[in-house]
């Protein structure tokens, strides 16, 4: 959120929050008590009524009403509204007695009055508060996905400017797969799976969500391709579901955390010193879980941050995909680092 956004929503809530204190003041002001007793206690209601307004729009707006929970937020904005409207009658009232020595509880018909008028004012108070919040919430939204439009349609333009004509490469592709002696199977199947990336990420990548198995097997395929380029010896280990089941994930979601464990993997002269270990499984009932770990080099004492414009793309598109469903957790210790996501997905 921008400084001139935040300055113009904390302009908003002063002048709402004075309307309010202008108004209870006028409702309730009795010319034969002192301005000053009947301005202090007015600000207490105020105060008061902040409360439920917070409540609400902070924890019941996301917690139950974002959750189509209608009926426990409707429930829950009532309850704090009453429960706000007796707190404030009997603290403020017991304080205004102590400034002023009037009771604003001697009379029945006052007390009928005060109260049902303070339990309007809360009602009120909580539903402008949540309507506010919503409002500010949805604008949130709305700037975050423009901004990463405007970054994808960046990254296509920069993209097309660069691609070479997808079908004049699978067709150089497929040439030298066939030039390639039958006999030579391991360079035979080093140009099948490269193949095999470009076509799901030209073709079956246009889609807001894939399943699950092409994503792995596009995972799968990756990281061969990247086994050519090491060194023999080197402690690579690719643990995937052998039944990962039938769900939807946004494509190449997870290809960000794997490519930086092969950017940041170490180079001992060792290879078998050299660890990059990539585990996928469900931890749970519509859970997924990805860790990555790769030992990096000695003299990176910090350990792999996450500054990548990959990575950084990646938490983006995982708090727009999957809010409040995802973690990550990263861990460095020694010259090993680790990163582990979590995502709750719904089928």
């Amino acid at each position: 959120m921008s400084r001139k956004v935040r300055m113009a929503r904390l302009g908003i809530q002063v002048v709402l929050w004075m309307l309010l204190t202008i108004f209870l003041l006028y409702f309730i002001y009795d010319r034969r008590a002192p301005f000053l007793w009947q301005f202090i206690a007015t600000m207490a209601v105020t105060g008061f009524t902040a409360m439920p307004a917070y409540l609400s729009s902070k924890m019941l707006v996301p917690r139950l009403l974002y959750h189509r929970l209608i009926g426990k937020f409707t429930g829950a904005c009532l309850l704090a509204a009453f429960a706000n409207t007796i707190v404030t009658y009997f603290v403020v009232g017991a304080f205004y007695y102590e400034l002023s020595g009037n009771s604003i509880f001697a009379a029945p018909d006052n007390i009928q009055l005060l109260f049902s008028f303070f339990f309007i004012i809360n009602c009120i108070v909580i539903m402008v508060s949540s309507a506010v919040q919503i409002i500010v919430d949805r604008f949130g939204i709305e700037q975050q996905l423009h901004r990463v439009e405007d970054e994808k349609v960046s990254t296509e333009l920069a993209f097309l400017r660069a691609q070479i004509n997808p079908h004049f490469l699978f067709n150089v592709l497929n040439t030298i797969y066939f030039q390639i002696h039958k006999e030579n199977g391991a360079a035979r199947n080093s140009v099948e799976n490269l193949s095999e990336m470009l076509r799901y990420q030209l073709y079956e990548c246009t889609s807001d969500m894939i399943d699950i198995t092409r994503e792995l097997a596009y995972i799968e395929n990756y990281v061969a391709v990247q086994q050519l380029r090491m060194e023999a010896g080197t402690d690579l280990r690719l643990n995937l579901p052998a039944e990962p089941g039938s769900f939807m994930i946004a494509p190449l979601l997870l290809l960000p955390l794997v490519e930086n464990a092969f950017k940041h993997l170490s180079n001992f002269k060792d290879p078998s010193q050299n660890k990059l270990y990539i585990t996928i499984y469900r931890e749970k009932e519509e859970q997924f879980v990805v860790k990555v770990l790769n030992t990096c080099n000695p003299a990176d004492t910090v350990g792999p941050h996450p500054s990548g414009v990959g990575l950084k793309n990646l938490e983006r598109r995982l708090a727009l995909l999957y809010p409040g469903k995802h973690s990550i957790t990263r861990n460095f210790h020694e010259n090993i680092f680790e990163t582990t996501l979590r995502i709750r997905y719904s089928n």
